[in-house]
């Protein structure tokens, strides 16, 4: 397999293998693929659409940020569960991140509350306002 293997099919269409060699030729890195194939598990996945954010949610369907029993690893992004937090912010991922460092790491400091629109009395006045201009 060379540099360039992939250009002729749809990124859908490729191996993991073949986007992970394409990775090392583009970084130039040549000469550990061998190595880098031998010792990487490799699988092709998709990224979802961005409409996913915003699908019904279970408590199942998601991993917990640091899941029971998790010692040194985290999960973290628009896919972990954060109770009363909006997906599609930048909040929301440093909210995440904050949870996992903060407990890995034994921080003892706050992290920011999460902001309540709905329940914040000057949001009210906005719309009040707004509707009768």
């Amino acid at each position: 397999m060379t540099i360039g293997s992939i250009t002729d099919k749809k990124m859908s269409e490729a191996t993991g293998e073949e986007i992970l060699t394409e990775l090392v030729h583009q970084l130039g890195f040549e000469d550990i693929l061998d190595e880098v194939l031998a010792s990487t598990d490799v699988t092709t996945v998709m990224m979802p659409y961005a409409s996913a954010l915003f699908s019904r949610r279970v408590p199942e369907d998601r991993p917990k940020v640091l899941p029971d029993g998790a010692e040194n690893f985290a999960f973290l992004g628009q896919f972990t569960p954060l109770p009363e937090d909006v997906v599609f912010t930048v909040e929301y991922s440093v909210h995440g991140a904050m949870h996992a460092v903060y407990t890995l790491f034994d921080v003892e400091k706050p992290i920011p509350p999460i902001y309540h629109g709905l329940l914040d009395p000057k949001v009210d006045l906005h719309a009040l306002a707004a509707a009768f201009r």
